[in-house]
């Protein structure tokens, strides 16, 4: 983790409903998540001077049109991607320390109908290229089917079994029926979860992410200029991650170590938390099998605890010993490579989660992408020094 000078905090926070049809464009989109974050901070638009505007296909959006649709006055530091979840928080954290800006606004695009960023065939003859070679011919053509093998193996090696996994979308969808801002609204019982048809053996449609338009913003200033504005400010305690490895970049490798993944053990080192003393996990659930693998990887429980602990889902409601992804996560609120986990974490430390409010929180931890084989990127958010 690239360790600051100063603290910076979140002050703002704003999303746009989850849909399955796109109709606004990526710039409307991207403008009302950003407005409503400034909105939420108590601040006008027009004094961000930095914006990071992410998405996960090609091309990107008009940055520029972005930042005039804001009204901003001045661009002093921009930037397009990032990384998957927290680690873009740290960049723009990063920026702030480094004078390039004085408040920093990060949107994550997602766009249901938009071409991958990756595309995984040669345009120019057909063909398939760069590492996929190696994958498709052979049937791994899609991350669904890399799950698929990674799940397998990891749930045979730990002696898991698809009723302790079944817990995680079960639980994350009754939190997602408390999120008015969640796309799925009706119950999932483990009948319905375990008839659920399957998409890459073993999973199965409910350990997917759904796939929805939306766009989520949120503002980071330094704690002087936090401390004056609308809400008490909210930390970024340190985040650490390798921007793009883990996250399905080249032929993907399973490796799981025994103890804590190495970039969650520099985030303990650098923040000084330990993982006992945080009160909830925001795991990244791009696929609820990924959720399972980081509780192991970020130290939260032992090597084989995971599924035991699970189990049932009491420990992991928003009322129970460690509330997981209580505003549904990317499972049941929409994908949003983990951004979504961010908006929440905020919530919830102000107290502003209404019927899913969690007790009296101060540490918040979160993950995106696949902890293997580079550990992803992980961080903590919290209410204070």
């Amino acid at each position: 983790m690239p360790v600051t000078k100063g603290k910076y905090c979140f002050v703002g926070v704003g999303a746009t409903h989850p849909t399955r049809r796109m109709d606004k464009t990526e710039v409307e989109l991207a403008i009302e998540a950003c407005r409503t974050a400034a909105e939420d901070a108590g601040i006008d638009p027009a004094d961000i001077d930095g914006i990071n505007i992410q998405v996960h296909h090609y091309p990107p959006p008009d940055t520029a049109a972005i930042a005039a649709g804001l009204g901003m006055r001045e661009v002093k530091w921009s930037r397009d991607g990032g990384g998957l979840g927290i680690v873009p928080a740290g960049e723009a954290a990063k920026a702030l320390d480094e004078g390039k800006a004085t408040i920093t606004v990060v949107c994550k695009i997602m766009n249901t109908i938009a071409p991958s960023a990756t595309p995984r065939i040669n345009p120019a003859d057909g063909g398939v290229a760069g590492p996929p070679q190696f994958m498709t011919p052979y049937g791994v053509g899609y991350t669904r089917q890399t799950i698929g093998l990674f799940g397998r193996r990891y749930m045979y090696e730990r002696g898991y079994n698809e009723r302790q996994l079944a817990w995680i979308p079960i639980v994350e969808r009754e939190h997602a029926m408390m999120n008015s801002g969640a796309y799925m609204q009706t119950p999932m019982t483990m009948d319905d979860y375990l008839n659920s048809r399957f998409i890459a053996d073993p999973v199965r449609l409910f350990d997917c992410d759904i796939p929805v338009n939306r766009a989520v913003a949120y503002i980071i200033t330094s704690e002087d200029r936090a401390k004056g504005m609308k809400h008490p400010p909210v930390y970024l305690m340190g985040w650490a991650g390798a921007e793009g490895e883990g996250a399905g970049a080249g032929v993907p490798v399973y490796e799981p170590w025994d103890g804590v993944a190495p970039t969650a053990t520099t985030l303990y080192q650098d923040t000084g938390i330990d993982p006992k003393e945080i009160d909830l996990w925001f795991v990244y659930d791009g696929y609820s099998y990924l959720a399972f693998m980081w509780l192991e990887a970020l130290g939260l429980v032992g090597p084989g605890e995971a599924g035991p602990y699970i189990e049932g889902g009491e420990r992991i409601r928003y009322n129970g010993e460690h509330p997981m992804n209580t505003h549904g996560g990317n499972l049941s609120e929409g994908r949003a490579h983990g951004a979504g986990q961010i908006v929440e974490a905020v919530r919830q430390i102000r107290g502003e989660a209404g019927e899913r409010q969690t007790k009296d929180p101060n540490y918040v931890i979160l993950s995106s992408a696949f902890p293997y084989p580079s550990g992803g990127g992980c961080g903590i958010i919290g209410r204070g020094y």
